[in-house]
């Protein structure tokens, strides 16, 4: 069997999703980089700005949630849970599709090199004065827990556990993604950015490590 044709059987799934959505970033990329989508930003931001007021507890919240400090004591706690249980693999995946993210999200800001938003104070919190494509809390909260979902997943629980774990990973990262937006740390274009390299990057490492996971990929598992 060809290379072409095994890589196919192995990565049905997961090549198509990381291909798709690194496309998505780079014609993203590309129309923030000729302007193209200031007067979508504009627009989105303008709706997200009447919100103001009726949910600032919640998006404070959730940006804090989503900063380094708390994602990454996160990941070390569930890192340390996991080597206690002598779950190596999971361990490994987890870190690679972690620190993985972190080290694509900082490349990417030093490639496109974009400005905040330029609204002065910015609202609630201090404006930001690093580079601002793609968010780095939208990318770091869609990478942990969309990697933690995988973890869920691959432990096996029932399945109305692993699906409570999708839906409320999902459900945050997007809060996440949206209390940037909020709170004016954001173009709407940053966060979209960091959503799509995260779907990427860590669609890839999860086909990679576990090509049995998503539907209709059969080849055998590989050895721990």
């Amino acid at each position: 069997m060809h290379f072409a044709e095994r890589l196919w059987q192995r990565h049905r799934w997961s090549v198509p999703l990381s291909l798709a959505s690194a496309l998505f970033f780079a014609r993203l990329a590309w129309e923030v980089r000729e302007g193209e989508l200031d007067g979508v930003d504009a627009a989105v931001q303008k709706l997200v700005n009447g919100l103001r007021g009726s949910f600032d507890g919640s998006m404070v919240f959730l940006t804090t949630f989503g900063g380094g400090l708390p994602m990454t004591l996160l990941v070390c706690a569930v890192l340390i849970l996991l080597m206690s249980a002598g779950k190596s693999r999971e361990s490994r995946f987890l870190l690679w599709s972690t620190v993985g993210s972190l080290v694509l999200n900082l490349l990417l800001k030093l490639l496109f090199h974009r400005a905040r938003p330029h609204a002065e104070p910015a609202y609630l919190l201090p404006r930001p004065d690093s580079l601002s494509f793609p968010s780095g809390h939208a990318m770091a909260a869609a990478s942990v827990l969309g990697s933690l979902t995988v973890v869920v997943r691959v432990l096996r629980p029932r399945r109305a556990v692993w699906l409570s774990v999708a839906v409320l990973s999902a459900l945050i990262a997007l809060g996440v993604a949206l209390s940037r937006i909020y709170l004016g740390a954001h173009y709407p274009s940053d966060v979209l950015g960091g959503l799509f390299a995260a779907a990427a990057w860590v669609s890839a490492v999860t086909g990679w490590v576990y090509p049995r996971l998503l539907p209709h990929e059969r080849t055998k598992r590989a050895a721990p």
